[in-house]
């Protein structure tokens, strides 16, 4: 008797572990580390309430082809943004030019064009849309950056003062981020940061020292191979910076070492911070034929002049980490909800996890297409994809979040 007496509290105590662990939000928890809320989400997905728990995506359009009216055909490098009404705006960095598309992906003009002088362009890499309805064109090479309206006249233009190297995003009140590069004869200082107009660094978000590199081998080709192999081998699937603002400003920045997420306002300010437990993914066999199939013929300029023995000998002795950065891409999408791209270059479908305002992992889904430099407006995911020939296209597709 004694013994079934005691049993019933075993019971119940059972049973409230097993309630409450199957409660929404039970392994979710705000936290506050030197006075930033910080978001701890476990490995899975954690439902709210009348939450979103789905995400649905269907294709409006493309804008791009491979023969036809030549305003549609892109090179093989271009970047892309999109404003507040759904208008794209391509970079193409073989032609010069930025061309505008309305929101549903029929060309209206272009603007630009090859050469130094104001408004033209000689390297350009990247776009952005700023909220004050101007776009900002930034060139590496050259060390220019051009604002323009929507309409494509030119507002300002002007360079850098310091060597800035990408990613590049401008604010509307004339600040950037950047990437400045110090180098001295023991150590060279790499510092992802807010800068003013004159380059001065108003805000550091992640400075890392390392050992300066020794000089570039000339006249031997083994030694040339090796440097170029070793320079590939540090960028295949290692962590590195990753940088996004929202349509207010608010800076999404993380070095993907681990799943941590850093928020910070526009001057620099951290808001928050969202962090997760999810495990890094295999580097598998098709992610290293991607690689070196893809990437190292797009990051090597040199890579046409080379014989193709010189070409199969760099192939061979790039090196691989056995797992992949937490994840590739930072998307903030409206009303403050967050996807991050955990998987999917080119050829491969994305894995996308999505946290709500909150911080608060909700959804983990693969997709049936890539996602690479997304933007999220009004609804809408646009994203960059290429054919097997290596034809460039902007896809837009719709979204739904379902609760």
């Amino acid at each position: 008797m004694r013994n079934r007496f005691l049993k019933v509290p075993l019971f119940l105590a059972l049973f409230v572990y097993v309630f409450l662990s199957g409660q929404e939000g039970i392994d979710f928890k705000v936290i506050e580390e030197d006075g930033i809320p910080v978001a701890i989400n476990p490995d899975h997905p954690i439902h709210v309430k009348e939450g979103p728990k789905e995400i649905l995506f269907e294709e409006e359009f493309r804008i791009g082809s491979t023969e036809g009216d030549p305003n549609y055909i892109f090179g093989a490098f271009i970047s892309f943004a999109v404003d507040d009404d759904g208008d794209v705006y391509v970079l193409d960095w073989r032609e010069k030019t930025v061309r505008k598309f309305d929101h549903s992906g029929k060309f209206l003009f272009m603007f630009g064009g090859p050469g130094q002088g104001p408004g033209e362009f000689s390297s350009p890499e990247e776009i952005r849309y700023l909220p004050n309805g101007h776009l900002m064109v930034f060139e590496g090479e050259s060390q220019k950056y051009s604002c323009f309206t929507k309409d494509g006249k030119l507002v300002r233009t002007g360079r850098f003062q310091k060597l800035m190297f990408s990613p590049y995003f401008g604010f509307a009140n004339g600040h950037l981020i950047a990437t400045h590069v110090l180098r001295d004869s023991d150590k060279t200082v790499q510092t992802i940061g807010i800068f003013d107009e004159g380059c001065v660094l108003v805000k550091a978000l992640h400075r890392v020292e390392r050992k300066p590199e020794a000089p570039w081998p000339r006249g031997n080709q083994d030694a040339r191979t090796k440097r170029l192999a070793e320079v590939m081998s540090r960028v295949a699937f290692r962590p590195k910076n990753v940088l996004a603002l929202d349509g207010g400003e608010k800076i999404y920045f993380a070095f993907t070492d681990k799943y941590e997420i850093k928020i910070f306002q526009p001057d620099g300010q951290m808001k928050r911070i969202i962090r997760t437990e999810l495990p890094f993914l295999p580097v598998k066999e098709h992610d290293r034929q991607i690689f070196l199939n893809d990437r190292v013929p797009e990051d090597i300029s040199t890579w046409g002049t080379m014989d193709e023995s010189m070409q199969n000998r760099i192939k061979d002795i790039v090196e691989f980490p056995e797992k992949k950065p937490a994840f590739l891409s930072l998307i903030p999408m409206d009303d403050g909800y967050l996807v991050v791209v955990r998987n999917g270059y080119y050829g491969q479908n994305a894995l996308i996890d999505i946290f709500d305002p909150s911080g608060r992992f909700i959804i983990e889904k693969e997709l049936p297409f890539s996602i690479n430099g997304g933007i999220c407006r009004g609804q809408r995911l646009y994203t960059i994809d290429k054919d097997e020939d290596g034809n460039k296209y902007v896809k837009c597709f719709a979204y739904r979040l379902i609760p």
